[in-house]
């Protein structure tokens, strides 16, 4: 479902919104054509200059292995058990330039959660149409598609299919069911990634932000234990939920009405007062707190 504003521009800010089963929306402001170009544009340029310095490097070790590649009288002369080297360092260098096209965008929007360095410096982040995170399958489909987004030049049919549709995907997007969303600075993730509020030693799970399991301390000493008395009142689905949204949240900050909603209905789950949702780090707190209690001592 998208949200439609006056903007005769609009599509350059729609926002994309996802409903999940329990009825919670999930809003992503969608990537305009403006913002993809400046992240494209600053990711070619980095993988340029890359290009450029691998070939710089295959260069000079030609120059030191066989000088007289520089030379058209030594190189006439030249047999061919002397020329081994040019062969060797040739292939290396396609192949390496070979990888580095091609890996550059695999590799950064895999190990930066769906962002490159052109991305991140434009704000911008390449999501499933679903709302998690994009997969390696995904990736590597969006990328290899990339070729036939660039034909003839320029990106030339990506920008036409991009003009084409109110999300300003390309085919990549298409084929791998993926968007590209603009990031939220509302929440900061050193917020997000604060441990516990019972403040005792944990080992934080890099997918939801939840504390391993062999954080958790005795019961009898757990301040969780007491403060989430009625922790049995919550549902499977209920920790789900909470779970998805902080996973969500790590990728790109939820909206904090969203988070403030989904506290309070857990506070009332657990006959609890509501957290404080004016503060957004508050309410993420008080979810994964929530989601720590449920773990530890739901039967």
């Amino acid at each position: 479902m998208i949200t439609e504003n006056s903007n005769p521009f609009g599509y350059l800010n729609e926002q994309y919104t996802i409903e999940t089963p329990e009825n919670v929306t999930f809003q992503y402001d969608v990537a305009g054509i403006g913002s993809r170009f400046i992240g494209a544009l600053l990711d070619m340029v980095i993988l340029s200059l890359a290009l450029m310095l691998l070939n710089v490097v295959a260069f000079l070790l030609l120059a030191l292995l066989q000088p007289q590649l520089f030379d058209p009288i030594e190189l006439l002369q030249s047999s061919a058990e002397e020329m081994w080297g040019v062969g060797i360092v040739v292939a290396l260098a396609a192949l390496f330039n070979f990888i580095l096209f091609w890996g550059y965008f695999i590799l950064f929007e895999l190990i930066w959660n769906g962002q490159t360095p052109g991305k991140r410096l434009a704000g911008t982040r390449v999501i499933r149409m679903d709302g998690n995170p994009i997969g390696l399958l995904e990736n590597i489909i969006r990328n290899l598609v990339r070729i036939i987004d660039f034909m003839p030049s320029g990106y030339g049919l990506g920008l036409v299919v991009m003009f084409c549709n109110p999300h300003a995907r390309r085919l990549g997007d298409y084929a791998a069911g993926t968007l590209v969303i603009r990031e939220k600075g509302d929440q900061s993730f050193d917020d997000f990634l604060k441990g516990p509020s019972n403040e005792l030693p944990a080992i934080i799970d890099s997918t939801t932000g939840l504390s391993a399991a062999m954080s958790a301390p005795p019961a009898a000493v757990d301040p969780l234990r007491e403060r989430f008395a009625t922790i049995q009142q919550l549902s499977a689905s209920d920790f789900e939920l909470i779970s998805d949204t902080l996973h969500r949240h790590q990728s790109n900050p939820v909206a904090s009405g969203l988070l403030g909603r989904l506290a309070k209905a857990m506070a009332n789950k657990l006959d609890m007062e509501p957290p404080d949702t004016i503060a957004p780090s508050t309410t993420v707190q008080f979810l994964k707190d929530v989601a720590e209690a449920y773990r530890r001592y739901h039967r």
